[in-house]
């Protein structure tokens, strides 16, 4: 079939969360395609603000098409209100699109976070929208899955979606288990964009601005930049612009294309995240010699979709032309800075689990007062002085993991006609990140 067509009626579109990711990018692509309104909802204040909004979030918030409006996006008694466009002056009777960006982001968290804010967020929005009469129902319902999955580096080519891919820890598997849960919803068009490591202005988030940060610390202290694990390890990346994109090339698909077809061109079957191992290594348990049971807590949570269904969602992973691997991306953070750089072999990491397993979590320790301290120093150098600012250096210890990302985007270009704007992690544009960063003064800026 072809490429989805621009619709002959402007969208009335609902984003839900993602403020702290993509919805600005998103909302842009959806202005500039010719949507009518859009509303954004998610739990942060704007004005005033409780989290960093970007100047160009700013602009976009002003244009009389976008509402933000706050809301705690757990609380299924704001669901009527969030799903009903105004009616004023309009004859809006639905969102014809709905955009599920929700989604608990840091790894770190106990499970009962992973499960609230993930899980239970994300299915309670969209079983509210399945149970929409078919007048008030969206037309299409598109969700934002994250690259939390444990995958393989060294083929040429990268895991399509239908790979049967574990999911990485406790984060994975919820995000995971959320994504089954909107499948077998039977009344809701749902579709699925699973986005490689997403980098764009106004965010520090994700696998890419976090080693610029590192980059800029390390060219302050006159020292390599060492990565661990091998130079090519990918860590494929695709800009936040085109995560935007997608997700509306999706929402046209879907639209535009027959429920069953949609299935038979995109649909992936979804396996039972909650495997019935005997025993787990975490990175932290690993360098201790202890080993600890797998979580059983989904047990008690009556929604999950039982192991032996298998729903099916159609999936499209989106990711740049660049095949981006550590080596890119560290030449590219290193010429942003003018700074050297450098890898760890897998041999060197091998070692250190085998004879520092207790130094593990010292180590990253020392790393991150290493880094924390020097930009503290920065900002206090920083033309003007900087007090305070949301992006630090520190990384937690799933970051010290060997976490490849390589996933296969040839079924969104071949279906949806998805090409990247942005086809490789650039050099100028991650100068204009940090650079916007410094303009806003939350990024050192040193003569």
């Amino acid at each position: 079939m072809p490429p989805p067509k621009r619709p002959s009626k402007p969208l009335v579109a609902l984003i839900l969360g993602g403020t702290a990711t993509v919805s600005l990018p998103l909302a842009a692509s959806l202005l500039k395609l010719g949507a009518v309104y859009v509303r954004i909802a998610d739990r942060f204040s704007v004005d005033p603000p409780t989290c960093y909004i970007d100047p160009i979030f700013k602009v976009l918030l002003r244009d009389p098409r976008v509402e933000y409006r706050q809301s705690n996006l757990a609380n299924v008694e704001k669901y009527p209100s969030l799903f009903e466009p105004p009616a004023e002056g309009t004859n809006w009777h639905r969102f014809d699109v709905v955009f599920d960006l929700t989604g608990e982001m840091n790894y770190d968290k106990p499970e009962v976070i992973h499960i609230t804010n993930t899980y239970r967020v994300a299915v309670g929005l969209a079983s509210y929208a399945n149970d929409l009469d078919t007048v008030h129902r969206p037309l299409a319902y598109v969700r934002l899955q994250m690259p939390f999955y444990e995958m393989k580096s060294g083929s040429s080519k990268g895991h399509g979606e239908g790979d049967k891919l574990k999911p990485d820890g406790v984060r994975g598997r919820w995000w995971h288990e959320a994504l089954r849960g909107i499948a077998k919803l039977p009344n809701l068009n749902s579709g699925v964009v699973r986005c490689a490591a997403w980098y764009g202005p106004g965010r520090w988030d994700a696998e890419v601005i976090p080693r610029l940060v590192v980059g800029h610390v390390y060219s302050y202290l006159d020292e390599e930049m060492k990565f661990l694990y091998n130079s090519d390890l990918r860590i494929n990346t695709v800009h936040s612009t085109d995560v935007g994109r997608a997700m509306y090339l999706t929402a046209l698909w879907l639209m535009q294309t027959p429920r069953d077809q949609v299935l038979k061109e995109a649909g992936t079957e979804l396996y039972f995240p909650f495997e019935k191992e005997k025993s787990s290594k975490s990175m932290s348990t690993m360098f201790r010699g202890k080993k600890t049971t797998v979580d059983a807590e989904w047990r008690s949570i009556k929604t999950v979709v039982p192991e032996e269904e298998l729903p099916v969602v159609p999936m499209f992973n989106v990711v740049d032309d660049g095949d981006s691997t550590q080596e890119s991306i560290a030449k590219a953070v290193a010429d942003v800075w003018n700074v050297k750089y450098g890898f760890m072999s897998t041999t060197i990491m091998t070692l250190v689990a085998q004879f520092a397993k207790n130094d593990f979590e010292e180590m990253v320790e020392d790393v991150n007062e290493k880094h924390v301290d020097a930009w503290a120093n920065m900002l206090s150098a920083s033309s003007p002085p900087i007090a305070s600012t949301p992006i630090s250096p520190f990384l937690d210890a799933h970051s010290f993991r060997k976490t490849p990302i390589h996933l296969d985007g040839s079924r969104a270009k071949r279906v949806l006609g998805f090409k990247p704007t942005k086809p490789r992690v650039d050099v100028n544009e991650l100068r204009k990140i940090s650079q916007g960063f410094q303009k806003d003064k939350i990024w050192p800026a040193l003569s």
